[in-house]
């Protein structure tokens, strides 16, 4: 049987007060809005270069990118090129 525990009101209010400054967001989240900040500093023809860590997969980067581009509600264009990612803001 699962095992219950009584949290207290000051218990509570901690855990609510965590997940209001972001604590509760899960690390997928936490990437989705970092990516999110990196584009909200592009004015329309600016661009990014970026250079992946080892490990990391270059289509999943590039999915990240496009989903915080959507929901920021920017446009981005993939340049093509081998060792790094380049984007450009077009709207």
């Amino acid at each position: 049987m699962a095992e219950f525990r009584k949290l207290s009101k000051e218990a509570v209010d901690n855990l609510l007060r965590k997940k209001e400054k972001g604590h509760g967001m899960s690390q997928r989240e936490r990437i989705i809005q970092a990516y999110m900040e990196k584009l909200k500093e592009l004015a329309p023809g600016e661009g990014l270069e970026i250079t992946l860590e080892k490990g990391e997969n270059r289509q999943t980067v590039k999915n990240r990118l496009l989903r915080a581009a959507k929901r920021l509600g920017i446009k981005i264009e993939f340049i093509r090129s081998r060792n790094v990612i380049r984007l450009h803001r077009t709207e």
